[in-house]
């Protein structure tokens, strides 16, 4: 018999992802005319802001359709793109354990097929969820198996048009490097991809009852990246019963704290998951075909209603000494008391702490994040496309870009910045528009093939003057006729 692939070692796997890369090679042709700035400089035909699944997800596919003139720049030191080995800090993913994700196709690709080859059939069988530094590790060998270009430790300015008015314009990318090794300076792009997180059209935010009552020494968001033994010893108010905030109640007792009080604004902690019928190939496929009432309709009911943490980060915390959990506990006030922070909740109840910390989200909010600020005002928002009526009308909603089927950014009034047609969202600012995208590692199978069939168009009608010509001008023989002999 042949030997069972499943068993395979890193090394042959490796092999095996060569050899299928090489057998779904064709054609090989790169078909995408070199442009150079006026200066001398390169431009690139793409730029992917962001590393993390959906970054390489991006630049493996427009690989794959021979668009090479392309890089991702991404922040963070190598091996630390998006949340998992910075501000994530669940035992496991939320994400079944079969998802194919960043594979797009390719078996060998696939976070089984590494896992198995890592650790063995038995040790897939017997997982539950992939832990979350194991999927780190997964997209660092995929990373380094596909050879990708990235530039880490460098981060990405305000994006502005090189020609204003003209709807063609090459995108100004201006670079700062984080680190020793970063790249500083300014390049050129046709196209920008936003891939730069679930925060990637806002940020993280604190509540204002919050920011404004106490020494910033006293809070922190969950969703940051900071040194846990300021958790040893203190009492920890948590605001937020999403997953990262049990996630981060759970850290701070095994830390070392004294007690964990973790606040549920709601009445009672949510135990349904309104997100989970998206993740099927239903919506996947055909959430952005729904009219503007619909989609409206339920991306407001699947945020409002948001989801419950997992079950395992809920058991996480709730089984450690010192957690308690608080529902119906919205803050009423907020304030130093001595050296003490003290929050009142309904009923009566104050809750005393140390450091508060907030599992509050995101606010989404273009001139929040460095990249988008520049166009911000320029961009349409949902509340600029439409008015929903006062039973599902809900402001939070009001505030997401109004991105098109292509994902790009559109303009708030017809013909102002007409360049915003090169710039496209793949962050969860795309939910209300086209759904979940670069947000999600379920959802990456199907958003990221669309998403390089709408660049590789732009590309090529960029160009289409060249490739007609270059079509009728070809004339290279197929057929040789040999002379007769006499």
């Amino acid at each position: 018999m042949p030997p069972d692939p499943t068993e395979a070692s890193l090394e042959s796997l490796e092999a095996r992802v060569g050899r299928e890369l090489e057998l779904m090679d064709h054609p090989k042709t790169d078909w995408v005319p070199p442009r150079t700035h006026p200066s001398g400089a390169k431009v690139h035909d793409v730029v992917v802001i962001g590393a993390g699944q959906a970054g390489l997800s991006i630049l493996f596919s427009l690989i794959r359709e021979n668009i090479h003139n392309v890089v991702a720049f991404d922040r963070n030191p190598k091996g630390r793109e998006g949340p998992w080995m910075t501000f994530a800090r669940m035992a496991q993913l939320r994400t079944n354990k079969d998802v194919t994700g960043p594979a797009l196709g390719f078996p060998s690709l696939t976070p089984r097929a590494w896992y198995t080859a890592k650790h063995g059939a038995a040790a897939w069988d017997a997982l539950v969820r992939i832990p979350r530094t194991e999927w780190q590790d997964y997209l660092d060998w995929y990373r380094e198996v596909l050879d990708l270009p990235v530039v880490n430790d460098t981060e990405v300015g305000p994006l502005e048009p090189e020609t204003p008015g003209d709807p063609d314009s090459l995108i100004r990318v201006p670079l700062r490097a984080t680190r020793a090794g970063g790249q500083d300076g300014l390049v050129y792009a046709r196209e920008v991809v936003l891939a730069n997180g679930i925060e990637g059209c806002g940020a993280w935010v604190v509540p204002d009852i919050i920011a404004d009552n106490l020494p910033q020494d006293r809070y922190m968001q969950a969703n940051t990246e900071f040194d846990v033994e300021r958790l040893r010893g203190k009492r920890i108010s948590v605001i937020g019963a999403n997953a990262s905030g049990f996630d981060i109640a759970a850290v701070a007792l095994e830390t070392g704290a004294a007690q964990v009080d973790l606040l549920v604004r709601r009445p009672e902690i949510p135990k349904i998951n309104a997100h989970r019928p998206l993740d099927s190939n239903a919506w996947h496929l055909n959430y952005a075909a729904l009219d503007a009432e619909t989609r409206w309709r339920i991306a407001s009911h699947v945020m409002r209603n948001n989801q419950p943490p997992p079950q395992d980060s809920f058991e996480r915390a709730r089984n450690l000494p010192g957690f308690h959990m608080h529902e119906d506990a919205a803050m009423r006030a907020v304030r130093m008391d001595g050296d003490e922070v003290m929050i009142e909740i309904p009923g009566g109840r104050r809750i005393t702490a140390d450091l508060v910390v907030a599992a509050t989200g995101f606010v989404c909010d273009l001139s929040l994040r460095t990249e988008t600020s520049a166009f911000a005002d320029a961009a349409a928002l949902w509340r600029d496309r439409y008015t929903p009526p006062p039973e599902t009308a809900w402001e939070t909603m009001g505030t997401y870009p109004w991105i098109d089927e292509n994902f790009c950014f559109t303009e708030r009034e017809p013909g102002a910045a007409p360049w915003l047609q090169h710039i496209r969202c793949f962050s969860l600012g795309t939910k209300p528009s086209i759904g979940l995208t670069g947000g999600s590692a379920s959802s990456i199978r199907h958003a990221v093939p669309r998403l390089t069939r709408a660049l590789a168009r732009s590309l090529f009608l960029g160009d289409a003057e060249q490739h007609v010509s270059a079509l009728l001008d070809f004339d290279l023989p197929d057929l040789v006729i040999p002379e007769r002999k006499r």
